[in-house]
């Protein structure tokens, strides 16, 4: 399965929030809301992040 292109990601894998900023420099999203700093999701962060926020 391939991974989700980073600029695709419109929510946090971490706590759910919408409130992320793409970073096109760094090619990574970081959530204003925990801190997170996240690129490409492999299948199973994928997963793991559609479980956490309830995503189907």
């Amino acid at each position: 399965m391939p991974k989700k292109k980073v600029e695709d990601q419109k929510l946090c894998p971490e706590c759910g929030s919408d409130n992320v900023l793409y970073k096109r420099k760094d090619d990574e999203l970081v959530c204003k809301d925990c801190g997170m700093i996240f690129s490409e999701l492999t299948p199973d962060d994928e997963k793991q992040f559609e479980n956490a926020s309830g995503v189907m």
